[in-house]
């Protein structure tokens, strides 16, 4: 990073603190008052996605209700099926956002609009200290491109009736005990049709976010998928010798709940999507996002579901499921940096990022708002613990390409046209063409 770059921060870190002392980061959750000489004088504008019950917007409502400098900071959301491409075409003719609430998928096509925070501003002690391990996915060599505000991790919804139904007491928590359940939760008639699911794993187009199931199994086998070596992004799938798993066994695995030879057989392409039919009953077990919790509400009302910590392996002794993190970071085509990067520090504080977590329905990514479970949510400690175990990895775009590098790896195996090590060595391969543009950088 240049001089000027890091120039930049150092000053910023003084507007940062000082900007802090004055508007009170603290100042919903501690009730402190707020001195209202002390302003923004600049509009910031951030993009990002829709949240549930409108999180970002009402806590910037809060924050106006202490200091009306906070009228000059406006959330923008924007369809998160385009939003990086809308925020490029804004870069690109001058209309830039201050900042950007991102997911960090997004953090590779992004990495070159982006200020990195130095980590003489933001020591990695200090970000390894306040953020679970999962929000290390914005840490690159040259500095944190955001700070994590909240993550969505993969959990395991289950529906209670058919568990009672079965005389099943617990939720499995890890894949030993998984297999052993399945059979016992699914229904096949007549030899071979399959009218109950005990778990909607095994196919690509008709599991919602088969690309992330997988994801969580591959790292669980000790694989980060993408990482950075050198100044270079690379995959570690094959990188690595000795390792408790081979990452190709995670293919394996996830394929088996749809091979009807399988005692696991519980899934095939005659069901609807994973999340509709586990609404609808049909379904024992979905692997679903935090997220979806009032989706599932909405789609069936009546849906008697469960939510627990997505399973383990049994032979490791890290805990990991795929999460999505949100973070905060400053454009560089922004028009206010230094204010931009104050509000992002504001928005990334302890008292606000609680309270932007409890609006939103997700996990903070915040070690310490997540010692405090909230005890009027359900499934809160179940939230708390996915949260601190979430992995992500650094997505190449198109999102497209890197889908149908797992549709091919899926369906290939599915089809017989595949083994699971010709597959994953072929993803490697095709994941490696994808990030060859990023290895190239100035």
């Amino acid at each position: 990073m240049g001089s000027n770059s890091q120039n930049f921060f150092q000053i910023a870190l003084l507007v940062i603190f000082g900007v802090m002392a004055v508007v009170g980061v603290i100042a919903i959750a501690m009730n402190k008052n707020i001195n209202e000489d002390d302003e923004f004088t600049v509009p910031v504008v951030i993009w990002g996605p829709p949240l549930e019950d409108r999180a970002m917007i009402r806590v910037l409502n809060d924050l106006k209700k202490d200091n009306d400098s906070f009228d000059n900071v406006s959330y923008v959301e924007k369809n998160p099926n385009t939003i990086y491409g809308d925020l490029l075409e804004a870069i690109a003719t001058g209309n830039s956002p201050d900042l950007v609430l991102m997911n960090s998928s997004g953090l590779l096509p992004l990495r070159n609009k982006l200020y990195p925070i130095s980590f003489e501003t933001l020591p990695l002690q200090n970000f390894y200290d306040t953020y679970v391990e999962g929000g290390d996915v914005f840490v690159l060599s040259d500095g944190i491109y955001a700070l994590p505000l909240f993550v969505d991790p993969l959990v395991l919804y289950w529906n209670r009736d058919i568990f009672t139904k079965t005389a099943i007491a617990q939720v499995p928590q890890d894949w030993d005990t998984f297999v052993q359940l399945v059979p016992r939760l699914s229904t096949i008639v007549g030899g071979s049709e399959l009218i109950q699911s005990g778990i909607a794993f095994g196919e690509y187009d008709n599991v919602l976010h088969a690309k992330e199931i997988l994801s969580a199994l591959i790292m669980q086998t000790g694989v980060s998928i993408v990482i950075e070596h050198n100044n270079k992004f690379i995959t570690d799938i094959f990188s690595v010798d000795e390792r408790v798993e081979k990452p190709d066994l995670a293919l394996r695995f996830y394929t088996s709940f749809s091979n009807p030879v399988k005692t696991v057989y519980s899934w095939n392409k005659t069901f609807d999507r994973s999340r509709e039919a586990f609404a609808a009953n049909k379904v024992a077990m979905y692997a679903g996002f935090v997220s979806e919790e009032s989706v599932l509400a909405e789609i069936n009302p009546n849906l008697n579901f469960g939510m627990a910590p997505f399973p383990q392996s049994n032979n490791t002794h890290k805990s990991v499921t795929y999460g999505k993190f949100y973070g905060i970071a400053v454009l560089k085509a922004s028009k206010n940096p230094q204010v931009a990067l104050a509000i992002a520090r504001i928005l990334s504080d302890a008292g606000v990022s609680k309270l932007l977590a409890n609006y939103a329905g997700l996990p903070s990514a915040r070690r310490d708002v997540l010692t405090e479970v909230n005890s009027t949510d359900p499934f809160g400690h179940t939230k708390t613990q996915s949260a601190i175990m979430s992995r992500a990895w650094l997505e190449p775009a198109p999102q497209s390409a890197v889908n149908d590098i797992f549709s091919r790896a899926i369906n290939g195996i599915v089809s017989g046209t595949l083994t699971p090590g010709n597959a994953m060595s072929q993803s490697a391969a095709d994941l490696t063409v994808l990030l060859t543009p990023y290895n190239n950088r100035p």
